[in-house]
């Protein structure tokens, strides 16, 4: 099995496009290959065991470290991608050599905001008729993974974004509204900065009740760090 990409290798293509005028040669894989790599580091962070030891916090780290690189990549390349299409819409010339550094995903972008200001154009200043351009004609999205890499069904993705938002907003916890497998806990003593297996970070110090993923806060409350406040029907 060939390594992962590595947070170097990555911070060097960032810097590089930074750097660039125009747009850069990647690895048409770069994106899958990141991906393949936070779903690799999650799996086995998973598999150490305890959450709060130093080995599952660097693996969580270096996982951050890796989405935050793969977004400011993706909005450098993605503000050039959007010139280089409007460039298009309104008849200027197209550097090729750019073209042909976009990769799949990147190109569907292109052509659909090409498409879209296109249409646009000509039904603002021609008086034609709007197109229905839609990123359904050009996008074929993969399938959502769990961390054991197993496909998560729409309903599934859908439930745990909508609490993500509604159970670590400001970093407090609803016991009422947290989802079966988290658990609400109110904190006895302080506990230094980590990040659990979602990606967010907590210091937590005595009084504040958070909701973490369950086997997290059970190991906190065997340890008499924090109690279980969850309501129970």
């Amino acid at each position: 099995m060939p390594d992962r990409i590595s947070i170097s290798e990555l911070h060097g293509y960032l810097i590089d496009e930074r750097n660039s005028g125009s747009l850069t040669d990647i690895p048409a894989s770069l994106y899958e290959d990141v991906h393949t790599a936070l779903t690799a580091l999650t799996t086995e962070a998973r598999s150490m065991g305890d959450p709060f030891g130093e080995g599952v916090q660097i693996l969580l780290k270096e996982r951050e470290s890796l989405r935050e690189y793969i977004r400011d990549l993706y909005a450098e390349r993605t503000r050039k991608i959007f010139s280089l299409a409007l460039a298009k819409a309104t008849g200027e010339e197209i550097n090729r050599e750019e073209l042909r550094c976009m990769v799949s995903g990147e190109r569907s972008l292109y052509e659909v905001v090409a498409d879209s200001a296109t249409s646009c154009r000509k039904a603002l200043l021609d008086g034609k008729q709007i197109l229905d351009t839609t990123t359904a004609f050009h996008f074929t999205p993969a399938p959502a993974v769990s961390a054991a890499n197993e496909p998560l069904l729409v309903d599934e993705v859908s439930f745990v974004d909508a609490h993500a938002d509604e159970v670590f907003q400001n970093g407090n916890a609803d016991a009422e509204t947290a989802p079966e497998s988290y658990r609400v806990i109110m904190v006895q003593q302080k506990v230094e900065e980590f990040q659990d297996y979602s990606g967010r970070c907590y210091a937590l110090s005595p009084g504040d009740i958070v909701s973490l993923p369950q086997p997290m806060a059970e190991i906190l409350c065997n340890r008499n760090i924090a109690l279980n406040i969850r309501l129970r029907k």
